[in-house]
């Protein structure tokens, strides 16, 4: 190293830096620390160390400097013309060092025993490897990838189970891409085509069925209205002899639902519309048994969606006692809910660690409660499939009874802890809302492309690898969408650096 080469920081102000780097007061730090790491690297190869920390600390200056604007200010001070002076010097010093070399006539000088080049006037530096001639500040190099994922190509596809567990269901599986996408850093949604095959009232969602005198009313899973579901719960009724004096209506005026009890013979009769005991998760545990009146909380239920949003009992169940007679019918408080699901959620999880994005958010339960922590042997798996499965031993099953009555607040306490609460999804892409879609013949695909999806994306905070993903189509309630294994598809551009 040179014995003139002033090498304290200190007497170096921001602009000298940006001379030297030939940066600008705009440069990113991502510039700074590309010029700057090449000189390191440079002053480290040819066993400079004084010079590479130096180096370091010019990079570790620059960028203090553009991350506190406040620095600005007190480096934009007044600097006596001697110091100046005395500055110009220690930088031309810095440029006629043995690493640097000068080209009278404006172009490249061809010599391989160097890696740093610049034209006479010192303001333009070129960075290059033996025999090779590379831009310090260079543009992204990005390509674009259409991918196109569509459910008829997934691995399993036969036999078809109506279970979310199994691993042909249509709207949960895994792939690998075709060619892996080695430094992606940026998804968009481009297209997506979704079948019109899902049913807003379905046995597995709990919400196709409730007690009547005893008795399950049962509708056949599909789309209704208000006016065809009140017809088809009397059609129901009236091939049971304990249900043939209920009577549903409905009207258009006030837009509710009242149920009649016309046996004038009986006493009260009792509708149950939640037992809270039932409540179970179908997309944990796949289960599911229409007889024993399991649902998913209270605000899933098919009084629920017919209007009754009443207070559960001691028990936290939803009970109705009806008198007999016109005048004492029972009805709904609110208005009936046919549509359905109001969105999907897109969910693409491509196992990685740097992506920007936080996935879905949704209200916080803000009840307070203590609770214990679960045992490992349950945190994977709903309590209730566990139970059934048979698989615990008794001091398992005590443990569990224990977490399960301290973690369960009171009813009486007001909080509606049986309700389903809203879903949170860590990988969730995108919100697909469900606009119109009863205008569109069941099975038609709904479909959406271009740009006004462009707004939905994914970043990434480096360059990452893609090649196997999983996705998931879920309801607003966070359950996996049933389309009754009809195929489903969307479309992404991914934005690769190739530099």
């Amino acid at each position: 190293m040179s014995d003139n080469i002033d090498i304290d920081i200190s007497h170096y102000s921001i602009n000298d830096i940006l001379k030297i780097f030939n940066l600008d007061d705009d440069s990113t730090e991502f510039q700074i620390k590309d010029v700057a790491n090449a000189l390191i690297a440079k002053m480290i190869s040819e066993k400079k160390p004084e010079l590479s920390i130096f180096f370091e600390q010019m990079r570790d200056k620059l960028i203090e400097y553009i991350n506190k604007p406040e620095i600005k200010d007190r480096d934009t001070r007044l600097i006596p013309d001697e110091i100046i002076e005395e500055e110009k010097n220690q930088i031309d010093n810095l440029w006629n060092m043995n690493s640097v070399k000068e080209n009278n006539n404006n172009t490249n000088i061809e010599d391989d025993d160097t890696n740093v080049r610049f034209f006479t006037d010192k303001s333009h530096v070129i960075i290059e490897r033996v025999g090779e001639t590379k831009l310090i500040r260079k543009e992204a190099v990005i390509a674009k990838h259409l991918v196109t994922v569509d459910s008829q190509f997934r691995t399993n596809i036969l036999p078809y189970i109506d279970n979310p567990l199994s691993n042909s269901y249509s709207t949960n599986f895994t792939f690998f891409l075709s060619n892996p996408i080695n430094r992606a850093v940026t998804l968009e949604l481009y297209s997506y085509q979704i079948p019109t095959t899902w049913y807003s009232f379905s046995a597995r969602a709990g919400n196709t069925f409730f007690s009547y005198n005893g008795v399950m009313m049962i509708i056949p899973d599909g789309n209704y209205t208000p006016a065809s579901i009140v017809d088809t719960l009397n059609n129901v009724a009236a091939k049971n002899i304990a249900t043939s004096g209920m009577l549903m209506s409905y009207d258009t005026s006030t837009k509710r639902i009242s149920i009649t009890n016309n046996n004038t013979l009986s006493d009260s009769i009792e509708v149950i519309f939640y037992i809270k005991d039932n409540t179970i998760n179908y997309n944990n545990c796949g289960v599911f048994i229409l007889s024993n009146f399991q649902t998913y909380g209270v605000n899933t239920t098919l009084g629920y969606l017919l209007g009754f949003h009443n207070k559960p009992d001691e028990n936290g169940d939803i009970k109705l006692t009806i008198i007999p007679g016109e005048s004492n019918k029972v009805t709904a408080s609110t208005t009936p809910d046919t549509y359905g699901p109001k969105y999907f959620v897109l969910s693409i999880e491509e196992f990685s660690n740097k992506r920007l994005t936080s996935g879905l958010y949704n209200i916080k339960e803000t009840k307070k409660t203590s609770s214990l922590s679960v045992t490992d042997y349950f945190k994977t798996i709903n309590v209730a499939c566990k139970l059934r499965s048979g698989a615990l031993t008794q001091s398992q099953l005590y443990a569990i009874d224990a977490i399960t009555d301290n973690n369960t607040p009171s009813i009486n306490t007001g909080n509606n802890e049986n309700r389903l609460s809203g879903p949170t999804n860590g990988s969730a892409f995108a919100i697909i809302p469900l606009d119109n879609t009863r205008a569109i013949p069941h099975g038609d695909p709904y479909t959406k492309f271009g740009a006004d999806l462009n707004m939905i994306n994914r970043n990434y905070l480096s360059p990452t690898r893609l090649e196997r993903l999983n996705v998931r189509l879920l309801d607003d309630k966070g359950n996996l969408v049933n389309l009754y294994d009809s195929n489903w598809s969307f479309s992404l551009i991914i934005h690769e650096r190739l530099n």
